[in-house]
């Protein structure tokens, strides 16, 4: 009787250890499909232009995919349409500037500036305007966008210049591509444009004057709000490692392998095909204290902000760790 127990005990012991190990099993698992619905998708927006292409990149050749992370990308024909998505809380971050990055803060909009971006606006003046070099646009008339980074360039552009930004005269038109025509109509002397606009304008025989890269400090940078930061950490820095990967690749590889994507996403017209130029991109970085505060004092001069802000309450290195 002793050894019936004995075997009936055992097939106790067996039955409890194999549901033990079962329930480890299924915890096991539990925990795996927790992780995996811990990885959160980020939402990015953006204007079509050169400072998007590391991040179509990325997606594009699969980085994002092998550091982790699901991005989103939204591509925006406006800024306008870019902000309106970004305040109503259906991105996590975009490309922006950091004279956006101070009227989001000081309206209680909570963004943090998490890295620069390579992108270029350029001063272009018709060339039936007679001017010739930056010296010439005294008293010319100049299309920018009123109170944004573009018109910040301009004046930036024209300081580095010794030029007073009273010396010229302000067209205000928020359309690029109105901007091009204009300038393409002899509506206006010069204009202040991104790509591709500013490669049709010189295409057209229009007069390269400066830019923000060679000239002043280029104002575009990414950004995600303070509650994505708080809650995608992980999907932030996975972001930007990919980001990196994408630079790299970039910047070590013949543009004929990926111009197709850079075309496509900037808007370049068909026969600039074969004659498109890159920037060397850089690795995520965040804008020095000078750059922000040019920004801040800026806006504030100009009346578009109240509050005093300082470089700390636009930055988080969230980037770059």
């Amino acid at each position: 009787m002793g050894g019936l127990k004995m075997v009936k005990l055992k097939k106790i012991l067996a039955v409890v250890t194999a549901s033990i190990l079962m329930i480890s099993l299924s915890a096991c698992s539990a925990k795996k499909q927790d992780a995996a619905k811990s990885e959160q998708t980020l939402s990015i927006g953006a204007i079509g232009s050169i400072d998007v292409v590391p991040i179509v990149i990325a997606n594009e050749k699969g980085f994002f995919k092998k550091q982790g992370v699901d991005v989103n990308f939204q591509p925006f024909k406006s800024s306008k349409d870019r902000d309106a998505a970004f305040q109503g809380g259906n991105l996590d971050g975009i490309i922006f500037d950091e004279v956006a990055a101070c009227l989001y803060q000081n309206g209680g909009f909570n963004v943090k500036i998490t890295g620069v971006t390579d992108g270029d606006f350029m001063l272009i003046a018709n060339s039936k305007s007679g001017i010739k070099s930056i010296g010439d646009i005294k008293g010319k008339s100049i299309a920018i966008s009123e109170k944004t980074a573009i018109e910040y360039t301009l004046d930036q552009i024209l300081e580095k210049n010794s030029l007073d930004p009273k010396d010229i005269k302000k067209s205000m038109v928020p359309a690029v591509p109105t901007r091009l025509e204009m300038l393409r109509n002899n509506k206006v002397d010069a204009a202040l444009l991104p790509e591709p606009f500013a490669t049709i304008a010189i295409k057209d025989g229009g007069v390269l004057l400066g830019s923000a890269s060679k000239l002043a400090s280029y104002p575009s940078v990414t950004g995600f709000t303070q509650k994505s930061i708080d809650g995608k950490g992980n999907e932030i820095r996975a972001f930007y490692k990919a980001y990196n990967e994408a630079v790299d690749y970039i910047n070590s590889t013949p543009i004929s392998e990926y111009e197709d994507i850079v075309m496509k996403t900037v808007g370049y017209p068909d026969d600039m095909k074969g004659r498109i130029t890159l920037p060397k991109f850089r690795k995520n970085i965040l804008p020095s204290e000078v750059e922000i505060k040019t920004a801040i004092d800026w806006t504030s001069r100009n009346g578009l902000i109240k509050e005093s802000l300082s470089s700390k309450d636009l930055v988080n290195d969230i980037g770059i760790k």
